[in-house]
Formats: C-alpha cells, structure tokens, sequence
C-alpha cells in the first residue's frame, strides 16, 4: 500500500477516532514505520510461516494480550475499540486482516502499555528502539539495518504528517 495513503486514509482517522493522546505527530510516525517495517506498508497482511496477521503483523498472542491488559480498554477507548469491529461479527484472529482500522488501532494501544515517551517522528534511529523494545522485542528478527531499509523502500522520508 501507498505509505502515504496508508498514514492519510488509516493511520489518521483511527488515531483521531481514538481521540485523547493517542493522536500526535510522533505516533502517526511511529504506527508508520512499524507498518512499514513488518509488512512494507501492507504489502503483506500474513506472516509467512508465521503467526502474525494485518498490516501491523500482530500475532494472535499479542493482540489477546493487549484484549487482557490495556488499561485503556477499560474506558471509553474500549467501547471505541469495539465499534470498530462491530461485536457481533466473530471472525476471531482474522479482525487482524479484515479491518485496518482494528489492526492499527490494536498496535497504537500496545504501544501505549509503556510508559516511555514517545520517540520524536523526526529521529529514524530513536522510532527504531523504541519499536524494537516494545513491538519487535529483542528476540525479533529485526535490526536497524532492516528497518532503515523499509523506511526508505516504502519512502517515509517523503511522508507529510
């Protein structure tokens, strides 16, 4: 997908939908590159011989644990949450690929379980620890070499925010 459209028609409406702090510069940034860097931009929506789902490459695992403890879940922003997928719909895991909005909105909130400030959208190698640490994990596959790669095939250096 379009890294631009991606941001314009996906990233920002979700986040905005969100409301509260969830909105700003640094994480429309943020859910960009990590979109870019697991699934070029959605390019993929299914981990090859793997778990992970959507365009933010969530696995089953991670989005249940965000469901059990994402403090925000429990207020306003959960009854959000669950109008994007419409609870009567039960289409388990696959939520993941189906609805974009559901998928970035599950990874913006996994983000928000830490406490770290966000790093600055303008700094690629600080999005990237950030990303690593809580997302990637240091037992992912990723590096900054791979990372810096897909900022620049899918062209976030040419992003407008």
């Amino acid at each position: 997908m379009n890294s631009q459209q991606l941001l314009d028609y996906i990233i920002k409406p979700t986040l905005e939908y969100m409301s509260g702090n969830y909105n700003s510069k640094n994480a429309q940034m943020l859910l960009l590159a990590t979109a870019a860097i697991e699934s070029k931009c959605g390019y993929y929506i299914k981990q090859i011989d793997g778990p992970a789902l959507g365009v933010w490459q969530m696995e089953p695992v991670t989005e249940d644990d965000v469901w059990m403890n994402c403090d925000a879940l429990k207020s306003n922003v959960g009854r959000k949450i669950r109008a994007i997928i419409n609870e009567e719909v039960d289409e388990g895991d696959t939520m993941l690929i189906i609805n974009p909005m559901y998928a970035c909105a599950m990874a913006r909130l996994k983000y928000s379980m830490d406490k770290a400030t966000l790093p600055d959208h303008k700094e690629i190698f600080e999005i990237y620890r950030y990303y690593k640490r809580i997302y990637n994990t240091p037992l992912g596959a990723s590096t900054f070499e791979k990372f810096k790669s897909a900022w620049f095939e899918c062209e976030l250096d040419k992003i407008v925010l």
